[in-house]
């Protein structure tokens, strides 16, 4: 597992970054989740996939041919286990329901901390994310950090601690897809969303839902 985040992060290092942070309340969204009983992290993820069909660039990749463009997002979000780190990917974020997505989070996380080899990820269920997610909110005294983007996606979004119902948010983007300006779009749309969640975060895109 270590030698293949090494190669990762290796080859990561050769993306042309750039990074915009914003302080956004995340208050509407912790209230959510509590009233529901959803992850907050889930949520989250929720949000960005609604974010990124509104910006549709983020669901690209650079390839050598040009830009490829992705219809669904599917989503990867960091866990923390005990011998390094596993991103599960959840498919089709901004389009399935929202209980669907629940389940199935919480099936990924389990086997990402699961002991035993047959509990382990599959390589589809850690690998293919279109955007990704890194939460360190649990952490009190992180108060700001940014991410490495992984490879085949157009940015990973940071979350940090949440301190008064605020928390920094840091958006490390592929410069060769997206631009800074790109970016601030994207946190206007994510700001409108986390300020007013129910509605948007907890109803599928799907016409059929």
């Amino acid at each position: 597992m270590q030698r293949a985040i090494a190669n990762n992060m290796a080859a990561a290092a050769a993306v042309p970054t750039f990074r915009v942070s914003a302080r956004l309340s995340l208050a509407p969204l912790i209230a959510l989740a509590d009233e529901e009983g959803y992850s907050l992290t889930l949520l989250l993820a929720r949000a960005c996939a609604m974010a990124v069909e509104a910006h549709p660039r983020f669901n690209a990749v650079y390839t050598p041919q040009g830009l490829a463009q992705r219809q669904q997002v599917d989503v990867g979000i960091a866990v923390d286990v005990p011998k390094g780190l596993v991103t599960p990917v959840l498919r089709d974020v901004a389009g399935r329901p929202i209980e669907e997505l629940a389940k199935r989070w919480s099936a990924l996380k389990r086997r990402a901390l699961g002991k035993q080899r047959s509990q382990h990820l599959l390589p589809e269920e850690y690998r293919g994310a279109t955007f990704y997610l890194s939460n360190l909110g649990m952490f009190g005294t992180v108060s700001r950090f940014d991410a490495v983007v992984p490879q085949g996606a157009a940015a990973i979004l940071a979350v940090a601690a949440i301190q008064e119902g605020l928390a920094e948010l840091t958006l490390s983007c592929d410069h060769r897809v997206v631009y800074g300006a790109d970016a601030a779009r994207f946190f206007e749309t994510l700001a409108l969303l986390l300020g007013d969640p129910r509605q948007p975060v907890l109803t599928s895109n799907h016409p059929s839902s």
